[in-house]
This record gives C-alpha cells, structure tokens and sequence, in this order.
C-alpha cells in the first residue's frame, strides 16, 4: 500500500536538509501576489503545488504518478465506501469553538454533496448534467476533539512551514488519530498571509493528496505521517456559519454553505483545481489540465462568483465536441459557494480509487458511533481514550458484577470483578492497541455493550 503523508512533510524535511527555495521563486512568487490590487482569499493547496513543481520536480513526479494509478485504476463492483473522521476543535476565542450541532451539520454536507444528495442539484446547467456523478462515499463522524489554545496559526511561506503545530498537542495544537484509519479535520483560526505587515491574502483551508514516498532515495522519507490530514478556517466550516469572513475589496461577505471542507477533502482524495492550477502564477494556454477528461479547460480560477457566461479557454474542444464555458457549480473551482453543486463522474471514480488504493486504510476501521451522557446510565470516559480512561456510573448500579473489554476480533483482553455499589473503576490502557473495542457490563438483567475507541 502506498504512504500516505502531507507534501508539506517532505518540504519541512527538505528544508531541514538545507535545500531552500531559490530567491527566484520568492521574488515571483510573492511580487504576483503584491502586484495584485487587494488581498486573495484561495485554498492553500495551489501555493504548495507551485512550490513542489517549481523546486522539487521529482516528488511532483511521485505525486504525478499516484494520481496516474489512482486514474488508471478499475473501479469494479460498487460499493459504498466508509470514511471515519474526527474532528478537532482548536480553538482560542470563543467563536472559534463551533457548537456539536455545526460540526454535525458539516457532516452532512459532505455526504450529501459526495453523494449528489444536496438540494441545489437542480442548478445545475443542462450541458452538464450527463457528467454529474455521485461518489458514494460515506462519511461517519467517529469524535469531536475540542482543544483550547494560546497559539496563533500563522502559514510561513519563507520556511514551508504550513502550520503543522495545531496537529500536535505539545505545541497547543490536537494530535491525530491514526492518519492512515481516520480522517482528521483541524479546525482552527489560520492567521492572514502576510509579508512583514502587509496583508497578502487569507487561506481558508488545505489538503495534499498522498504520494508515492517509494521512489526516494533510501533515507529520504518523511519523518512521520502524524500530519496526514484537512485544515480547514473556523470561519468557512459548517453551513451558515455565523463568523462572517469578508471578500477582499469590500464586496461583503463570503458566502458559506459548508463547500470549503468538500473542496479540501476532495483534495484530500486525490483532485486538482479544475483549471490544473495553470494561470495562477504566469500565463495559461489552456493545455492545463486537471487529469480528469470530462471536466473542460479553464485557464484560471473563478473569483467567488457564480458568473455563468465565462468561457476562459475557447474554441478549446477535447472533452464534449462543444466550446464548452467553464465548470462553475464544480466544487473544484473558487466560485460562490452558492453556485458550486456537483463533481463529475471523472473526478468521482479518481476519489474512489484513491480510497481503494493509496488510501485504502480507512476502510480497514470499524466506524462507529460513541454513546452519550444522554443516552446511556453508564460512562466510559474520555472516549476516545489515550492510556487512561474511567468507567462511571450515574448511579448506584446493584446487579452488575463484571465488565469486560473485547477486541474487534472478540478477544477478551480485559475483565474485572465489581464491587456492590462500585461508582467509579479506572482502566490502564496502556498497553491496549490503538483501535475499537467493546466494553461490556454484565448483570443479573443482561449485559450492556458500549464502543471504546482507543489512540495513542
């Protein structure tokens, strides 16, 4: 099975071997954003692959590569496929701690959006409504982590440094579960980009798609893949979001229906930006493609618009035999959130051979769903569990005599003996592999099964 790791691993790790970005680079790369005449807001991802393209051409090959297989692969049988993922709240002010019920809502615009189940389907244009495709892929939160902190996430281009702080714990960040078994979304306050004081532009979140680490030289991976993940703004995440994030150049307000975390998972599942990131940095000749044969040529980003007569690239024609106008309502592209409704069939069966090949670890966990205060007379907390966790009852329990812990394969790897009236039995967990068990309680009425997740 392929490594799954961030590019920005392997730039950190390039950085630590003093191998630093040419001063060619910067000069472009920051004078294109300068020259503009306000701020950009843009999703990280496309900084990253100039970056890699431009100074590292040979884990851009490797990442070329994985997307290749990941395309040339046959889907076979469909089957729907199940992705666990957890959540993690880092926040700092206030606002930044989004409520269970935000989180929750932005579960089910992803699945509803993977599975062309979003209401606004019907908007969109009939020239493309052949290609529309539904992924059906399933995306079960597994646990919200809240994590308050005194950081500032600040994104340093000079260093590569991609705020991979809020993803540890010791530097006021959550750490992951298991990146290659669940996937972790980190939703924290990314500070604005900004070059000394002057403000160059906003990020509303990032992805990388994994790569094929294989094809390094011995002694040239990275140093872990605990980072493996999505990233996204407090201010984008969850539909209706009540934290305003204003449009450079005073047009009011972005619209936000939940699109950003689709458009960074998606990246996380192996797409491009449907222009193939071609026009962002210099000139575009409309040969930029993003890998998918039926999404049509576009040579730049839309500008958070819902502008339906832009045709950047005409009389270009491979796709549909047609002069084709650009694929606004794709949730690849930077237009409105309001106007963005479908992925095509492409970029559906590329997802889901990613997730059947470099990524097929998150199918080999069980998802589940953890009880709460609310629905059950006993607690097994905190769940997720690290190396402790303590079993709790509400109330004085009379007919319960063991518990038990058992594995996923129904192994018994704990039991103990209850006192009458026992409140509270702490657990070492130590020495438990990460994964899901079964908690069971034993009585004179029955037993009671709760899951416990375990990571370490």
């Amino acid at each position: 099975m392929l490594k799954n790791h961030l590019l920005h691993l392997r730039i950190n790790w390039i950085m630590k071997h003093r191998l630093f970005i040419t001063t060619t680079f910067l000069v472009s790369f920051f004078g294109s954003l300068i020259a503009q005449s306000t701020p950009r807001i843009f999703c990280g991802n496309e900084l990253f692959t100039e970056m890699v393209e431009t100074q590292y051409p040979e884990l851009a090959e490797s990442i070329h590569r994985t997307f290749d297989a990941a395309k040339a692969k046959q889907g076979g049988q469909r089957t729907t496929l199940t992705i666990p993922v957890v959540v993690h709240v880092v926040w700092n002010k206030p606002e930044e701690n989004l409520s269970d019920e935000l989180v929750e809502a932005q579960i089910k615009v992803l699945n509803d959006d993977f599975n062309r189940m979003n209401a606004d389907t019907a908007n969109l244009r009939s020239m493309f409504e052949l290609v529309a495709g539904a992924a059906d892929i399933q995306f079960d939160l597994i646990a919200t982590e809240r994590i308050q902190t005194t950081t500032l996430f600040n994104v340093d281009l000079l260093s590569g440094n991609l705020i991979p702080e809020v993803k540890h714990a010791n530097q006021g960040g959550s750490d992951a579960y298991s990146t290659e078994n669940y996937l972790n979304i980190w939703v924290c306050n990314i500070q604005p980009l900004k070059i000394g004081p002057i403000v160059i532009g906003q990020i509303l979140g990032f992805a990388f798609p994994p790569n094929d680490l294989d094809n390094w030289p011995a002694g040239s991976s990275a140093p872990t893949d605990d980072e493996d993940g999505v990233v996204i703004d407090y201010r984008v995440f969850g539909p209706d979001n009540p934290n305003p994030l204003e449009i450079p150049g005073g047009t009011g307000n972005l619209v936000v229906k939940g699109r950003t975390p689709t458009h960074e998972v998606a990246h996380y599942l192996g797409l491009r930006h449907i222009w193939g990131d071609g026009g962002t940095f210099g000139p575009n000749d409309c040969a930029q493609s993003d890998g998918v044969d039926d999404t049509p040529f576009a040579d730049s980003e839309s500008a958070f618009d819902c502008d339906v007569t832009k045709n950047s690239c005409i009389g270009i024609e491979p796709f549909y035999g047609l002069d084709m106008p650009d694929l606004i309502e794709n949730y690849m592209d930077y237009s409105s959130e309001d106007c963005m409704n479908m992925f095509t069939k492409g970029q559906v069966e590329l997802m889901r051979n990613v997730v059947l090949g470099p990524r097929v670890g998150l199918l080999e966990t069980t998802p589940i769903h953890l009880p709460t205060k609310e629905t059950v007379s006993w607690i097994v907390s905190p769940n997720p569990a690290n190396d402790f966790c303590q079993l709790r009852f509400q109330e004085h329990q009379k007919n319960v005599t063991r518990l038990c812990i058992t594995n996923v394969y129904g192994q018994l790897v704990y039991q103990v003996i209850l006192s009458p009236g026992q409140l509270i039995l702490d657990i070492n967990m130590s020495g438990f592999a990460p994964g899901v068990y079964s908690v069971s309680l034993e009585g004179l009425s029955g037993t009671e099964v709760q899951k416990l997740l375990i990571h370490h």
